[in-house]
């Protein structure tokens, strides 16, 4: 429902209520008794609706129904739901085709879903409620999904790059574990199509699990081995704590595709107005009171989001290295479109080296490598912020400077996204961005909201003291269009 539909609903609700509350009035009067006080209640009730309605409080019925945080039903069509079929003389017409051909499988007996029984824990998934990780053909540590990471306490977490053996430290049967790898893998050149056993666990969060581990091998394009993809069917000592997890892994996966749908649309919409590239001038130091980041600096960016200080913070003439650390898959995909002349395999020089990582935990980055640390829009947003700012202190080299910048107690949302569709409109994009612009707003005054109001300036000056830093060398609470503050500390 728009803001103009809303008005209408909310004038016609408080007219309504209104004369039900002066009817139950009368009533009261000549009659008395339970009724007459139900319609002046009511009436009440129809009158404070429809005031909030016409005033905007109640701008998306979607939303409040349990929609999501995506735009309005009628924004955009549904994306189709039928399915597909072939007409059935180009259908016959390719059955002939293959016919002429000796296809693997073509002649297997007529599929029956009753007749075969297919445990699916058993075959490689891609669910994302099923623990699974990846390593390479040397068992280092690629990659592993949300569901892991909640069952086992994000003990993967900083160890990407590493022999999976800092993970299976962490494993109650660890010794088997290790025994078993012997035995497994002991011919290096003939590795297993599968290898099966069983991991002992007992998580911080729920308890004592049992899993069945299946590493699968994968094979790379030439045929030879090119790592391997571990499923882990995980059985949970206790039934109660099964269901937390599954409570637990809805809400991670489901704030993660909140960002997912927030970084495409707020990508379109801020790197269109004026506010935005300001606020990242000024953190570079490109414009306003802040000296330049140097040259040739090493400057770590947490949070990089979809990469917009990421390329400023890069430029080639600046020869700068920087390590871009980021955690949702969206936002990383659209870095690396954004920065791919950047983009490098190492630290050690120029360019931008992307790491997929939470930011409370920055293991696997050595102590005082950095010259700068930069959060722009980032510390708000995390679940261990005190975490992110001491593992921050401890990259950073003595003298070392950390900026961040975010939302305050006191940001107003309104003033904020008025000032950015006034830029808009002087460009002449609003109406081409409109969807966008209302999920992005949407999405703030929604999604955010318990996160946008944490801290003031004196707050985060205290947890950048608590974390370790000595001097503060900047602070205000004007950036921003005046809605968002900068904080800086070595």
């Amino acid at each position: 429902m728009d803001k103009r539909a809303a008005r209408v609903v909310g004038c016609v609700l408080v007219v309504l209520g209104a004369l039900l509350a002066a009817a139950g009035i009368c009533w009261c009067k000549k009659l008395g008794g339970a009724t007459t006080t139900t319609c002046i209640s009511s009436g009440v009730v129809m009158v404070l609706a429809g005031a909030f309605f016409a005033v905007g409080v109640v701008p998306n019925i979607s939303f409040l129904k349990g929609g999501g945080v995506g735009p309005s039903p009628d924004a955009a069509p549904s994306p189709p739901t039928q399915q597909k079929e072939l007409d059935p003389n180009l259908k016959a017409q390719r059955r002939e085709i293959a016919g002429q051909r000796a296809v693997p499988g073509a002649r297997a007996p007529a599929f029956s879903m009753l007749a075969l029984s297919l445990d699916q824990s058993r075959v490689p998934t891609s669910h994302p409620m099923v623990p699974m990780y990846l390593l390479d053909k040397n068992f280092r540590i690629l990659d592993w999904n949300e569901a892991f990471s909640l069952a086992f306490d994000h003990t993967m977490e900083g160890r990407r790059g590493m022999s999976v053996l800092e993970w299976v430290y962490f494993l109650d049967n660890y010794e088997e574990v290790l025994d078993h790898g012997v035995k497994a893998f002991a011919d290096p050149e003939n590795p297993p199509l599968i290898d099966v056993e069983p991991l002992r666990y007992t998580s911080l969060t729920y308890g004592s699990l049992t899993a069945t581990k299946r590493a699968y091998r994968i094979p790379g394009d030439d045929g030879e081995c090119f790592g391997w993809l571990v499923i882990l069917d995980v059985v949970f000592a206790e039934a109660a704590k099964r269901d937390e997890f599954y409570w637990d892994l809805i809400r991670v996966l489901r704030r993660c595709l909140m960002w997912s749908e927030y970084a495409i649309s707020y990508d379109r919409v801020l790197t269109n107005t004026d506010s935005y590239p300001e606020l990242l001038a000024t953190m570079v130091g490109e414009s306003g009171p802040l000296p330049e980041i140097p040259p040739n600096a090493r400057v770590l960016e947490l949070g990089a989001g979809s990469g917009n200080l990421t390329r400023l913070l890069a430029e080639p003439s600046k020869g700068r290295a920087v390590v871009a650390l980021e955690n949702n898959t969206t936002m990383i995909e659209i870095l690396r479109d954004k920065c791919q002349a950047h983009l490098r395999e190492d630290a050690e020089g120029p360019g931008i080296f992307l790491v997929r990582q939470d930011a409370s935990s920055l293991l696997g980055l050595q102590d005082g490598f950095f010259d700068y640390a930069v959060l722009n829009n980032t510390l708000y947003s995390l679940d261990d912020p005190e975490a992110c700012l001491a593992e921050t202190r401890r990259v950073l080299k003595p003298g070392g400077e950390v900026r961040i910048s975010g939302p305050k107690t006191d940001t107003n949302l309104n003033r904020l996204f008025k000032k950015f569709k006034k830029e808009l409109q002087a460009k002449s994009l609003y109406a081409q961005l409109r969807e966008d612009f209302e999920h992005v707003e949407t999405i703030n005054r929604h999604a955010l909201s318990d996160r946008l109001y944490r801290w003031s300036v004196d707050d985060v000056c205290d947890m950048l003291g608590k974390a370790g830093f000595g001097e503060i060398t900047y602070t205000t609470d004007r950036a921003y269009a005046g809605q968002a503050m900068i904080v800086c500390a070595k």
